[in-house]
Protein backbone atom coordinates (compact mmCIF):
# COMPACT_ATOMS: atom_id res chain seq x y z
CA UNK A 1 0.00 0.00 0.00
CA UNK A 2 1.31 3.73 -0.56
CA UNK A 3 -0.69 7.03 -0.64
CA UNK A 4 -3.68 7.19 -0.78
CA UNK A 5 -3.20 10.95 -2.94
CA UNK A 6 -5.71 9.71 -5.95
CA UNK A 7 -7.42 13.47 -5.88
CA UNK A 8 -8.14 16.41 -3.71
CA UNK A 9 -11.79 15.53 -3.30
CA UNK A 10 -11.45 12.13 -1.45
CA UNK A 11 -8.94 13.75 0.72
CA UNK A 12 -11.32 16.44 1.54
CA UNK A 13 -14.31 13.97 2.08
CA UNK A 14 -14.61 12.79 5.66
CA UNK A 15 -18.75 12.76 5.66
CA UNK A 16 -18.36 9.24 5.36
CA UNK A 17 -17.38 6.25 7.30
CA UNK A 18 -13.94 4.53 5.62
CA UNK A 19 -14.23 0.86 6.01
CA UNK A 20 -10.21 -0.11 5.39
CA UNK A 21 -10.80 -3.49 4.47
CA UNK A 22 -14.07 -3.11 1.98
CA UNK A 23 -12.14 -0.11 0.37
CA UNK A 24 -8.86 -2.46 -0.15
CA UNK A 25 -10.53 -5.44 -1.12
CA UNK A 26 -12.26 -3.61 -3.57
CA UNK A 27 -8.94 -2.32 -4.68
CA UNK A 28 -6.85 -5.80 -5.15
CA UNK A 29 -10.14 -7.08 -6.67
CA UNK A 30 -9.99 -4.59 -9.20
CA UNK A 31 -6.26 -3.80 -10.22
CA UNK A 32 -3.66 -5.37 -10.10
CA UNK A 33 0.15 -4.37 -9.31
CA UNK A 34 0.95 -0.84 -9.12
CA UNK A 35 -2.86 -0.11 -9.81
CA UNK A 36 -4.00 -1.12 -6.49
CA UNK A 37 -0.88 0.13 -4.10
CA UNK A 38 0.21 2.81 -5.74
CA UNK A 39 -0.63 6.91 -6.65
CA UNK A 40 -3.18 5.25 -9.32
CA UNK A 41 -3.97 8.33 -11.50
CA UNK A 42 0.03 8.93 -12.53
CA UNK A 43 0.33 5.69 -14.42
CA UNK A 44 2.39 2.22 -14.03
CA UNK A 45 5.33 3.98 -15.91
CA UNK A 46 5.21 6.73 -13.02
CA UNK A 47 5.21 4.76 -10.62
CA UNK A 48 7.63 2.04 -11.75
CA UNK A 49 10.09 4.68 -11.17
CA UNK A 50 8.72 5.72 -7.49
CA UNK A 51 8.92 2.29 -6.41
CA UNK A 52 12.40 2.17 -7.70
CA UNK A 53 13.28 4.57 -5.70
CA UNK A 54 11.47 3.01 -2.71
CA UNK A 55 13.90 0.23 -2.90
CA UNK A 56 16.94 2.08 -3.33
CA UNK A 57 16.14 4.22 -0.10
CA UNK A 58 15.26 1.07 2.01
CA UNK A 59 19.03 -0.48 1.00
CA UNK A 60 20.42 3.10 1.59
CA UNK A 61 18.51 2.49 5.23
CA UNK A 62 19.90 -0.77 5.54
CA UNK A 63 23.54 0.14 5.12
CA UNK A 64 22.83 3.12 6.98
CA UNK A 65 21.41 0.95 10.01
CA UNK A 66 24.47 -1.63 9.58
CA UNK A 67 21.34 -4.07 9.32
CA UNK A 68 22.18 -7.86 7.41
CA UNK A 69 19.06 -9.17 5.88
CA UNK A 70 20.42 -12.41 4.72
CA UNK A 71 19.18 -15.12 7.80
CA UNK A 72 16.20 -13.05 8.85
CA UNK A 73 12.93 -13.93 10.05
CA UNK A 74 11.09 -10.32 7.94
CA UNK A 75 7.46 -9.81 8.55
CA UNK A 76 5.91 -7.05 5.80
CA UNK A 77 2.72 -5.48 7.13
CA UNK A 78 0.26 -4.42 4.16
CA UNK A 79 2.15 -7.07 1.74
CA UNK A 80 -0.18 -5.47 -0.85
CA UNK A 81 1.60 -6.09 -4.56
CA UNK A 82 4.25 -8.21 -2.58
CA UNK A 83 7.41 -5.60 -3.74
CA UNK A 84 9.14 -5.51 -0.35
CA UNK A 85 8.35 -9.44 -0.44
CA UNK A 86 10.48 -9.54 -2.93
CA UNK A 87 13.40 -7.61 -1.86
CA UNK A 88 13.39 -9.60 1.48
CA UNK A 89 14.18 -12.54 -0.19
CA UNK A 90 16.00 -11.36 -2.85
CA UNK A 91 17.98 -10.18 0.31
CA UNK A 92 18.51 -13.31 1.24
CA UNK A 93 15.90 -13.48 4.25
CA UNK A 94 15.25 -17.02 5.89
CA UNK A 95 11.39 -17.03 5.88
CA UNK A 96 9.14 -13.83 5.17
CA UNK A 97 5.70 -13.60 6.08
CA UNK A 98 2.99 -10.71 4.64
CA UNK A 99 -0.18 -9.62 6.39
CA UNK A 100 -2.78 -7.77 4.18
CA UNK A 101 -6.24 -6.52 4.73
CA UNK A 102 -7.52 -8.02 1.52
CA UNK A 103 -8.02 -11.50 0.86
CA UNK A 104 -7.71 -11.25 -3.02
CA UNK A 105 -3.85 -9.33 -2.14
CA UNK A 106 -3.62 -12.77 -0.25
CA UNK A 107 -4.18 -14.99 -3.07
CA UNK A 108 -2.24 -13.53 -5.38
CA UNK A 109 1.11 -12.90 -2.98
CA UNK A 110 0.64 -16.69 -2.09
CA UNK A 111 0.64 -17.91 -5.98
CA UNK A 112 3.25 -15.61 -6.28
CA UNK A 113 5.87 -16.48 -3.73
CA UNK A 114 4.75 -20.05 -2.75
CA UNK A 115 7.95 -19.85 -0.20
CA UNK A 116 6.26 -17.21 2.10
CA UNK A 117 3.66 -17.32 4.11
CA UNK A 118 0.94 -14.71 3.90
CA UNK A 119 -2.34 -14.03 5.88
CA UNK A 120 -5.26 -11.79 5.97
CA UNK A 121 -5.42 -9.99 8.94
CA UNK A 122 -5.62 -6.04 10.69
CA UNK A 123 -2.28 -5.19 12.42
CA UNK A 124 -4.41 -2.75 14.67
CA UNK A 125 -6.15 -5.90 15.33
CA UNK A 126 -3.71 -8.91 14.92
CA UNK A 127 -5.23 -12.91 15.39
CA UNK A 128 -3.66 -14.95 17.58
CA UNK A 129 -2.10 -16.93 15.38
CA UNK A 130 -0.04 -13.62 13.93
CA UNK A 131 0.78 -12.61 17.41
CA UNK A 132 2.06 -15.91 18.32
CA UNK A 133 5.17 -15.10 16.18
CA UNK A 134 8.73 -12.87 16.33
CA UNK A 135 10.48 -11.41 14.05
CA UNK A 136 14.08 -9.87 13.09
CA UNK A 137 13.04 -7.39 10.91
CA UNK A 138 9.23 -5.35 10.54
CA UNK A 139 8.88 -3.71 7.46
CA UNK A 140 5.59 -1.07 6.97
CA UNK A 141 5.72 0.78 4.10
CA UNK A 142 3.10 3.38 3.06
CA UNK A 143 0.75 1.12 5.60
CA UNK A 144 0.02 2.56 8.90
CA UNK A 145 -1.15 6.10 6.97
CA UNK A 146 -4.12 4.44 6.07
CA UNK A 147 -5.45 3.87 9.78
CA UNK A 148 -7.19 6.75 10.34
CA UNK A 149 -8.75 5.97 13.91
CA UNK A 150 -6.30 7.39 15.78
CA UNK A 151 -6.32 4.67 18.64
CA UNK A 152 -6.25 1.96 16.40
CA UNK A 153 -3.04 3.75 14.87
CA UNK A 154 -1.65 3.50 18.94
CA UNK A 155 -2.56 0.06 18.52
CA UNK A 156 -0.97 -1.08 15.78
CA UNK A 157 2.36 0.26 16.76
CA UNK A 158 1.80 -1.63 20.31
CA UNK A 159 1.27 -4.63 18.24
CA UNK A 160 4.46 -4.30 15.83
CA UNK A 161 6.42 -3.90 18.67
CA UNK A 162 5.02 -7.19 20.41
CA UNK A 163 5.98 -8.90 16.48
CA UNK A 164 9.27 -6.99 17.03
CA UNK A 165 12.26 -9.60 18.82
CA UNK A 166 14.05 -7.63 21.37
CA UNK A 167 16.74 -6.07 19.46
CA UNK A 168 14.85 -6.49 16.21
CA UNK A 169 14.22 -3.59 13.97
CA UNK A 170 11.36 -1.58 12.82
CA UNK A 171 11.18 -0.02 9.02
CA UNK A 172 8.42 2.72 8.67
CA UNK A 173 7.82 5.29 6.29
CA UNK A 174 5.00 7.76 6.68
CA UNK A 175 4.98 11.76 6.11
CA UNK A 176 6.35 12.56 9.46
CA UNK A 177 5.04 16.30 9.64
CA UNK A 178 6.34 18.95 11.43
CA UNK A 179 3.56 20.57 11.61
CA UNK A 180 -0.41 19.66 13.06
CA UNK A 181 -0.98 16.59 10.81
CA UNK A 182 -3.37 16.49 8.21
CA UNK A 183 -6.54 14.04 8.25
CA UNK A 184 -8.34 12.32 5.32
CA UNK A 185 -11.03 10.03 4.75
CA UNK A 186 -8.51 7.34 3.37
CA UNK A 187 -5.08 8.58 5.20
CA UNK A 188 -4.00 10.67 8.50
CA UNK A 189 -0.75 12.23 7.89
CA UNK A 190 0.65 12.44 11.66
CA UNK A 191 2.88 14.88 12.89
CA UNK A 192 6.75 13.69 13.62
CA UNK A 193 5.95 13.98 17.13
CA UNK A 194 2.82 12.40 17.40
CA UNK A 195 4.70 8.83 15.38
CA UNK A 196 7.59 9.45 17.81
CA UNK A 197 5.61 9.56 20.80
CA UNK A 198 3.89 5.99 19.32
CA UNK A 199 7.47 4.45 18.83
CA UNK A 200 8.69 5.29 21.84
CA UNK A 201 5.89 4.01 24.27
CA UNK A 202 6.05 0.28 22.08
CA UNK A 203 9.31 0.27 23.10
CA UNK A 204 11.41 1.19 19.89
CA UNK A 205 14.16 3.69 19.57
CA UNK A 206 14.58 5.75 16.42
CA UNK A 207 18.35 5.13 14.63
CA UNK A 208 17.70 6.87 11.55
CA UNK A 209 15.30 8.60 9.35
CA UNK A 210 15.58 9.19 5.60
CA UNK A 211 13.64 10.93 2.93
CA UNK A 212 12.44 8.51 0.58
CA UNK A 213 11.26 11.53 -2.07
CA UNK A 214 11.77 15.20 -2.82
CA UNK A 215 10.60 15.81 -6.24
CA UNK A 216 8.17 12.63 -6.81
CA UNK A 217 5.28 12.29 -4.91
CA UNK A 218 3.35 15.76 -2.89
CA UNK A 219 5.12 17.49 -0.65
CA UNK A 220 3.17 17.36 1.96
CA UNK A 221 5.42 18.71 4.47
CA UNK A 222 6.64 21.34 3.39
CA UNK A 223 5.60 25.10 2.28
CA UNK A 224 7.81 25.69 -0.55
CA UNK A 225 5.64 27.70 -3.58
CA UNK A 226 8.40 26.03 -5.90
CA UNK A 227 7.93 22.90 -4.67
CA UNK A 228 4.30 22.81 -4.66
CA UNK A 229 4.43 24.40 -8.54
CA UNK A 230 7.04 21.53 -9.14
CA UNK A 231 4.70 18.51 -8.44
CA UNK A 232 1.36 20.42 -9.63
CA UNK A 233 3.57 20.08 -12.79
CA UNK A 234 4.79 16.55 -12.19
CA UNK A 235 1.65 15.27 -11.72
CA UNK A 236 -0.45 17.32 -14.11
CA UNK A 237 1.78 15.89 -16.63
CA UNK A 238 1.34 12.41 -15.87
CA UNK A 239 -2.46 12.41 -15.42
CA UNK A 240 -2.92 14.11 -18.58
CA UNK A 241 -0.34 11.58 -20.30
CA UNK A 242 0.47 7.87 -18.50
CA UNK A 243 3.26 7.52 -21.03
CA UNK A 244 4.62 10.93 -21.07
CA UNK A 245 4.49 10.67 -16.54
CA UNK A 246 7.07 7.40 -17.18
CA UNK A 247 9.09 9.46 -19.66
CA UNK A 248 9.38 12.20 -16.82
CA UNK A 249 9.84 9.26 -13.69
CA UNK A 250 12.90 7.90 -16.20
CA UNK A 251 14.16 11.55 -15.99
CA UNK A 252 13.38 12.53 -12.83
CA UNK A 253 14.88 8.93 -10.96
CA UNK A 254 18.79 10.38 -10.86
CA UNK A 255 17.63 13.67 -9.80
CA UNK A 256 15.49 11.91 -7.05
CA UNK A 257 18.18 9.57 -5.99
CA UNK A 258 20.81 12.29 -5.55
CA UNK A 259 18.53 14.95 -3.60
CA UNK A 260 17.25 12.13 -0.93
CA UNK A 261 20.87 11.30 -0.82
CA UNK A 262 21.96 14.43 0.56
CA UNK A 263 18.88 16.02 1.90
CA UNK A 264 18.29 15.79 6.09
CA UNK A 265 15.07 15.98 5.75
CA UNK A 266 12.39 15.75 2.59
CA UNK A 267 9.56 17.47 1.97
CA UNK A 268 7.30 14.37 1.50
CA UNK A 269 7.32 10.82 2.57
CA UNK A 270 10.34 9.68 4.92
CA UNK A 271 11.71 6.12 6.08
CA UNK A 272 12.90 5.44 9.48
CA UNK A 273 14.47 2.59 11.12
CA UNK A 274 13.96 1.63 14.49
CA UNK A 275 15.50 -0.75 17.59
CA UNK A 276 13.48 -2.37 19.39
CA UNK A 277 14.46 -1.85 22.99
Amino acid sequence: MSEDDRSASETRDLGEAFDPEQYWEGMHRENRGFAAVGFAGLGVGFNTWMYRVRRVVVRRALRRAALAVRGARVLDVGAGSGFYVRMWLELGAVHVTGLDLSEAAVEALRAEFPTAEFARDDIAEPSKGTRSHSYDLVSAFDVLFHIVDDDRFVRAIENVAGLTRPGGHLLLSDNFLHGPGIRGRHQVSRSLEEIDDALAAGGFETIARLPMFFLMNTPIDSRSRLLHFSWRTVSGICYRSHRAGAVLGALLYPIELFLTAVAREGPSTELVVCRRQ
